[in-house]
């Protein structure tokens, strides 16, 4: 029996890192195998459609001085922005005006834009009838109630590794506080989305493994998965990037685990690889991400490594047509 087989008649609530670590280095057939599992859980829980959503990066101010990321705060050479209410309205305006209903909020951790969040999301939610998303650090208790009492729907808190050393020495704080902030949101009402990073420096596979249980016990609405890309500017730059085929693992783990969440198919994907987000929608994936930040701050928005791929409408739909499914239509 294979490692398919045996899994498919598994809970993965019960299963161990041994059964884990088999899937996640699935290679040939074997994870082609994995892979059509994957697909196949997809189209019984979710159909074959592909959410599209639009994200705004609406700053690349930080506090946080995470080793992997070239938006920290200790980044001097890095002129800051911040979209103001206005610019975010009326580019949220031309999401609609593309037909996606979901306005994804995305920027560094600045408790400053709380006060702007206020403004927008009101108008958003009721002016525009589109779901906001956010994605801009970590907050308390009170402040994820009051994003989901100003008509948020999701908030995203990746956790980035379950292993509490290495979160320690990338991020600078504490994991046990990143995952108390993925319980407040949930707390607050708001559906959660989380994730991990494949390939970091000194990760180990069985850490990765671990992510996976994490990912799994979390019960999130949405779960990602991102291949490690050395930043320019940061203390990981020169490491190596991540493995495109254990990030895609990953991707059909969780699948397979948690049947219904939306998994994106993420722009690093195709920064390593020509067609690495069709690739991700073959391992289970069924979100793309379309970037309407201006192009201007688009390019201050280092989050991402020099290499950023941008996912325009047009590639978007060509992948999704690529992979044999279609776009969500809005009833």
């Amino acid at each position: 029996m294979s490692i398919i087989e045996q899994m498919k008649m598994t809970d993965f609530e019960t299963a161990s890192r041994a059964d884990i670590l088999q899937l996640l280095t699935a290679e040939g057939e074997v994870q082609q195998e994995l892979f059509q599992w994957a697909r196949d859980v997809r189209r019984e829980n979710n159909g074959d459609d592909v959410l599209l959503r639009g994200v705004i990066e609406i700053t690349n101010i930080c506090n946080k001085n995470c080793d992997y990321c070239a938006m920290r705060a200790s980044n001097k050479d890095l002129p800051r922005y911040a979209l103001n209410a206005e610019e975010i309205l009326d580019i949220a305006q031309s999401i609609k005006q593309a037909g996606i209903t979901t306005v994804f909020l995305q920027g560094g951790q600045n408790p400053h834009n709380d006060v702007l969040l206020e403004q927008v999301i009101p108008r958003i939610k009721n002016d525009l009838k589109m779901d906001v998303l956010l994605c801009l650090g970590e907050r308390t208790q009170e402040v994820y109630e009051k994003f989901a009492q100003l008509g948020a729907k999701s908030y995203i808190v990746k956790f980035e590794t379950s292993d509490k050393v290495l979160y320690q020495e990338i991020a600078h704080g504490s994991l046990e506080n990143r995952l108390q902030t993925v319980r407040w949101a949930k707390s607050a009402g708001l559906k959660i989305g989380t994730g991990n990073i494949v390939g970091l420096p000194n990760q180990t596979i069985q850490s990765m493994a671990d992510d996976i249980l994490l990912g799994i016990k979390l019960r999130p609405d949405f779960i990602s998965s991102a291949p490690f890309i050395p930043n320019a500017h940061t203390p990981l730059e020169h490491g190596t990037h991540g493995n495109i085929n254990l990030a895609l693992n990953t991707m059909a783990i969780f699948r397979v685990a948690l049947k219904t969440p939306l998994i994106p198919s993420i722009s690093a994907l195709e920064s390593l690889v020509k067609g690495g987000q069709r690739m991700g929608l073959e391992a289970g994936a069924n979100v793309l991400t379309i970037n309407f930040t201006p192009k201007e701050s688009q390019l201050l928005y280092k989050i991402y490594s020099e290499q950023r791929f941008v996912v325009s409408l047009d590639h978007a739909l060509r992948t999704v047509e690529s992979a044999g499914l279609h776009v969500h239509q809005n009833s």
